[in-house]
């Protein structure tokens, strides 16, 4: 959540704006660890779907009346997000160091993306934050 979408609520802190961050990709990528397949035949495309339906009604509540294109990027980048918490712990062992690591590279990411559109929009606000098809809140 960035000051262009905060909820009408004063616009946050530079320190605010980097903690929501963390706090949306880790609970993005904790969503993704925690979900599991239901029995029988669940594929990891039937996960990523429900992972998907759950990011998107979320974003919908939180966002409220904000354009759909904005709600339905943020929540493939948290999909995104999601999946690798899935997908990672699944595949290989667990090493707090890479989580830490990874964490981090996504957050820079995000931030990079930020600025670039902001510099691309001359700041103005309310402009949707687009970057490769995708909208990093």
């Amino acid at each position: 959540m960035t000051e262009e979408v905060n909820n009408g609520n004063k616009p946050l802190t530079p320190e605010e704006s980097i903690q929501a961050i963390q706090s949306s990709i880790a609970n993005a990528f904790n969503l993704g660890l925690q979900s599991k397949p239901k029995e029988g035949a669940d594929t990891i495309a039937d996960v990523v779907k429900e992972i998907q339906n759950t990011i998107y009604g979320q974003l919908k509540e939180s966002y409220g009346d904000v354009p759909e294109d904005f709600i339905k990027a943020n929540a493939e980048f948290f999909v995104q997000v999601a999946a690798m918490g899935y997908i990672i712990p699944r595949v290989c062992a667990f090493d707090q160091d890479f989580q830490v690591k990874l964490f981090k590279l996504i957050e820079t990411r995000v931030l990079e993306t930020q600025k670039a559109a902001q510099e691309q929009a001359g700041e103005e606000k309310g402009n949707i934050i687009t970057e490769d098809k995708k909208i990093i809140i």
